[in-house]
């Protein structure tokens, strides 16, 4: 078995509520507490849960200002937990993309982590930000369950979709394609979390819509009433999960018009002269419909998933994800099928 490390930053207060260096979730499975660890601590216990491939990627783990691979004391000591997760993939040689897409699939913010360590050593991610870094301080808790470790389990197959892997796409159909474009879009949204701007926060409208069109509507041939298909078919898929989805959907589309079209910024001119403050983005509703988009794209891929497998009877004479929701608006029983199956996912989720 085969395992993967990765960091994440924190405020020195809070502390972390886990007395134990070490907690065990599942078999395979385990939350570190990094402030039980001194580095030195930490660097001899890694190697010996992941040891280092050979004796040349021993100047792996100790790093200076600019390295690459490697940590030190200070970047060591903004960090608050990190995750020990299999890492089984043969097919790629390093699956760090595809756990943390996992992770943020999982939490309603998206993580920052400071590095990640495999069989050659430590390698940095990102740097300390103040504007992430409060996001991943109580996050931990969402990954201490057993719901967690059968959702990784389920869906780990399916991050195959947030990177790129030439040997990989080459057996790629369009809808593969599809999914591709809409997780890129999806891992894209993190720089509308970290920082908004008053005169283009509805961009990021415009992208979430985007995002919906490659999931439920690209393989249409036929482009009329495109948002009105998409949001049955949403509906179809999840409208129970979200009973006012077509609703909201309406609103996504209306701000991304206004910001498509330009009419955002007349009335940017006349709100300017009288109050900027009534410019401010409404982050409520964007943080809503990116959750919202969350459960969609995890609904999505798990369906896929599915249906691929054949595991369904009633999905197997539909030629894609797309023709399956498009059926699902007027045949009851096949809904019922479809929201039964994606319920199996979706409770999992916190």
């Amino acid at each position: 078995m085969k395992y993967i490390f990765i960091s994440f930053y924190g405020w020195p207060e809070p502390e972390m509520k886990q007395k134990n260096k070490i907690f065990k979730i599942e078999k395979n499975f385990e939350c570190w507490n990094l402030r039980k660890f001194t580095l030195s601590e930490f660097i001899d216990t890694i190697k010996e849960r992941i040891p280092p491939v050979n004796k040349n990627v021993l100047s792996n783990y100790i790093s200076k200002e600019g390295d690459l691979f490697g940590t030190n004391e200070e970047i060591f000591s903004q960090c608050l937990w990190g995750l020990l997760l299999p890492h089984e993939n043969e097919k790629y040689q390093n699956d760090f993309i595809q756990i943390l897409s996992l992770l943020n699939l999982y939490s309603n913010y998206f993580l920052t982590p400071a590095f990640y360590v495999n069989d050659f050593g430590i390698t940095k991610v990102s740097q300390f930000d103040h504007r992430t870094k409060t996001n991943n301080d109580q996050s931990y808790q969402y990954f201490k369950t057993k719901k967690f470790v059968k959702f990784y389990n389920k869906m780990i197959s399916e991050m195959k979709y947030f990177q790129w892997h030439s040997h990989v796409v080459s057996e790629w159909d369009i809808e593969d394609w599809m999914l591709y474009m809409a997780c890129s879009f999806f891992s894209e949204l993190k720089k509308y979390q970290e920082e908004k701007n008053f005169l283009k926060w509805q961009r990021e409208s415009a992208e979430m819509a985007t995002l919906l069109e490659i999931l439920f509507s690209s393989q249409d041939e036929q482009k009329e009433l495109i948002t009105y298909k998409l949001k049955k078919r949403i509906s179809a898929m999840i409208g129970w999960q979200f009973t006012d989805i077509e609703k909201d959907i309406n609103d996504l589309y209306n701000d991304r018009s206004q910001f498509v079209h330009g009419s955002y910024y007349k009335k940017i001119a006349k709100k300017l002269k009288k109050d900027e403050l009534g410019l401010m983005p409404d982050f409520d509703k964007l943080y809503k419909t990116k959750e919202q988009i969350r459960f969609i794209i995890v609904a999505y891929l798990y369906l896929h998933k599915i249906k691929n497998l054949k595991l369904e009877l009633l999905f197997k004479k539909y030629k894609n994800t797309q023709e399956l929701l498009e059926n699902a608006i007027i045949d009851i029983q096949l809904r019922k099928k479809i929201i039964n199956t994606i319920k199996q996912i979706l409770k999992l989720m916190p």
